[in-house]
């Protein structure tokens, strides 16, 4: 009995080691049957990996479906926008001669005084056929004593182009549409501020509002 009742004294003293000591041992057996069982599946996995290796069925490694989806083609799209170039045509029938466009001063041996010639002289024959020098609108015809016939271009985007010294009657009006080279007038003696230069066309080009030298649109060279 003594025994016994020692026994029964030494798990009362140590109730809580032992319970302590009995989860530890729980928890270990739990972790390694864990492991057990994951080594296992591992195992399981690659017998049956190697096993579809060897029959010619492992998709493990090829997850690409065998249909191909086609990609429409996309339009290159240009860097920079598409700039219409504007150039200008000799608006005179078989110019002979021509004075340029200057800003400097220069005789005007009709008014007998130095002036700015801000436009070029195309000089021909009279009656010979002034052409409109680029695709427009006309967008004013006026006759006067002084000047004769001058014909005005509308071009779009504040670009304009006059003729001056032009025969009058020739049939154009306000608002019709002219592509380049159609005929709008003839050359003639009618502007009677240049009448000691001879028979010519006066041509004028005007850009937002300022008279600009017509070579930045027209080329001039072999001429």
């Amino acid at each position: 009995m003594k025994q016994q009742r020692t026994v029964i004294s030494f798990f009362k003293k140590n109730a809580a080691y032992i319970v302590l000591a009995l989860c530890i041992l729980a928890i270990g057996l739990s972790i390694t049957l864990v492991m057990v069982n994951r080594a296992a599946e591992i195992r399981l996995q690659e017998t049956v990996r190697e096993q579809a290796k060897s029959d010619g069925t492992d998709n493990s490694t090829n997850n690409t479906p065998d249909t191909q989806v086609d990609v429409p083609d996309i339009p290159d799209v240009p860097d920079t926008p598409v700039v219409n170039v504007i150039s200008f045509i000799v608006p005179v029938e078989n110019m002979t001669a021509m004075e340029d466009y200057t800003e400097t001063l220069a005789y005007n041996a009709t008014l007998k005084r130095f002036q700015a010639h801000k436009a070029i002289d195309f000089f021909a024959e009279e009656g010979s056929s002034v052409y409109a020098a680029y695709d427009g609108v006309i967008s004013n015809i006026e006759t006067t004593l002084l000047t004769g016939t001058t014909i005005t271009i509308d071009h779009g985007n504040g670009l304009y182009t006059v003729y001056n010294s032009l025969a009058d009657g020739e049939n154009v009006f306000i608002g019709q549409t002219v592509k380049q080279g159609a005929k709008i007038g003839e050359v003639s003696l009618t502007n009677r501020q240049e009448a000691a230069a001879g028979a010519h066309m006066h041509f004028q080009v005007i850009e937002d509002g300022e008279v600009i030298n017509p070579a930045k649109y027209l080329s001039l060279e072999e001429k």
